[in-house]
């Protein structure tokens, strides 16, 4: 019962956070932002969910109809496991054993879906958005892991809240890559290159309408709150506003970056991220 309250909680929670993302928006382009819908929009995710069951959806081969509409749900069923299992909601990140491996190992079967997603689509686009997604995939995350792991040799866990004052210059250093490496794995700008808008007209899911967009939408929000809950848990040891501050730094650096080019991202992660992340795992490790 309580983690159906939770899945409950946090599918209801994405939907109002993609309204602060609009009101955030609003600011940084000063304009007004959504206002029509009850009190100054506030239900305007609801009618935003309720246009889009109602929109029109593509047909495809028979051959493909399964994974068409199984591949989203799948991605959906990845943040669900991420929210209701990884989160410690009851204090440290240990509800399940070896929460950490099984985090990324989650994070990892993402790639399956979008293969998925783009394999089931007849448009071209679809097919080379997924390969540009596998590929940006591959090419960040034993970075990231890396990067994540840099806690857990230093702080014996990756609560670090005890041992903050006394080292506080790999806090410094350890940031900066942990936030750039969440921007691409959360798919935000400038690294929101798996949709690719002007380049690929929305990339993998340029055929997805319906209740299957619908799930794509609610991963994409809800991996960016886990995340975020993730991150607070790990410096400060608990789940506070700091986790809000987060998620709404992400959501607002969209609008102060434009989307990198694709090469461009593909080099720095390789010549800049991966090296760094794998010259300071060593270091630390052999430090600390």
């Amino acid at each position: 019962m309580i983690r159906v309250l939770l899945v409950l909680i946090g599918l209801g929670a994405v939907a109002f956070l993609t309204l602060l993302e609009r009101k955030l928006l609003r600011l940084s382009q000063i304009r007004l932002g959504p206002n029509k819908v009850t009190l100054r929009g506030l239900l305007q995710p609801v009618a935003d969910g309720v246009k889009l069951l109602f929109k029109e959806m593509f047909l495809v081969l028979l051959s493909q109809a399964i994974l068409f509409a199984v591949s989203p749900f799948l991605l959906l069923v990845l943040f669900i496991i991420s929210w209701t299992w990884i989160i410690p909601w009851a204090g440290g990140l240990s509800l399940i054993k070896y929460s950490a491996l099984v985090f990324f190992s989650l994070l990892g079967l993402r790639a399956y879906a979008v293969i998925l997603t783009g394999w089931s689509r007849v448009r071209g686009f679809s097919k080379l958005g997924r390969l540009r997604g596998i590929l940006q995939r591959l090419s960040f995350e034993v970075a990231m892991i890396l990067v994540f792991f840099i806690c857990l040799v230093t702080f014996h866990r990756f609560i670090m809240e005890r041992e903050f004052h006394h080292r506080k210059e790999l806090l410094i250093l350890w940031v900066p890559l942990w936030v750039l490496l969440s921007l691409i794995e959360t798919n935000r700008a400038p690294f929101d290159l798996l949709e690719g808008e002007s380049e690929l007209i929305r990339g993998f899911n340029i055929e997805i309408g319906r209740l299957s967009f619908v799930f794509l939408f609610l991963r994409e929000y809800g991996i960016i709150m886990v995340l975020s809950l993730i991150t607070t848990v790990g410096i400060f040891g608990s789940i506070n506003i700091l986790s809000l501050l987060f998620f709404c730094f992400i959501l607002f650096i969209r609008s102060c970056f434009p989307r990198v080019r694709y090469d461009i991202i593909i080099r720095f992660i390789w010549q800049g991220l991966l090296p760094i992340s794998v010259a300071g795992f060593f270091f630390i490790f052999y430090v600390f």
